[in-house]
């Protein structure tokens, strides 16, 4: 049985929707363009927009990926620490049901009192825990959305994209996306060149 119940998606970049980038023409040193009323109604600016897949980031980002596998281990070694606590007071515990009926009231009592105080240590270790992992695990989050957007900030600028929205199958707000307007393999290529998989430490 697991104790710790941290859902991993809290790392997950399911973010559908989302713009990614968006270029303010109005951002400082740059300057907007005069248009009359008529000029706005008949002249509208075009805009150049894309989307990203983060299912495909998910699979093939190699950083976010060695990444994600460090924490999830990290995780498991946690988790399987507190099981093997847990279950040794659980044994302690049947162990000393076996003597049954030659248990005093005495040795119930301070039994009971101690089993009761190493249970609510690992109860409170294992909150405590959790709540570390948790915050691992959006610290981790913030740290990867930053590293994709730093890189889609260029990216966009270099090509003139004025927003750039993220896809996922498990949490779409899109009806319909054509094909035509998807840079996912691309931006990953970028990504890997960018942002290489993190040496493991020996």
């Amino acid at each position: 049985m697991k104790y710790l119940s941290i859902v991993i998606s809290a790392v997950a970049l399911v973010l559908s929707g989302i713009v990614f980038f968006q270029n303010k023409p109005g951002a400082a040193g740059s300057k907007l363009p005069e248009h009359s009323a008529s000029d706005s109604v008949h002249q509208p600016e075009t805009l150049k927009v894309a989307y990203v897949d983060l299912d495909s980031i998910d699979a093939k980002f190699a950083f976010y990926k060695s990444k994600m596998e460090a924490f999830e281990k990290k995780k498991d070694g946690l988790d399987r620490q507190l099981n093997g606590a847990y279950q040794q007071l659980d044994n302690r515990r049947i162990e000393f049901l076996k003597k049954g009926n030659a248990i005093t009231q005495a040795e119930a009592d301070a039994f009971k009192k101690e089993y009761d105080q190493q249970l609510q240590y690992l109860e409170n270790q294992r909150r405590k825990t959790e709540q570390e992992v948790q915050q691992e695990a959006m610290i981790l989050r913030d740290d990867i959305f930053k590293k994709i957007n730093d890189y889609l900030t260029g990216y966009s600028k270099e090509r003139g994209y004025s927003y750039i929205f993220s896809y996922s199958r498990n949490a779409n707000i899109f009806l319909y996306q054509d094909p035509a307007y998807d840079i996912t393999e691309e931006v990953i290529e970028g990504l890997n060149a960018t942002y290489q998989k993190p040496e493991t430490k020996k």
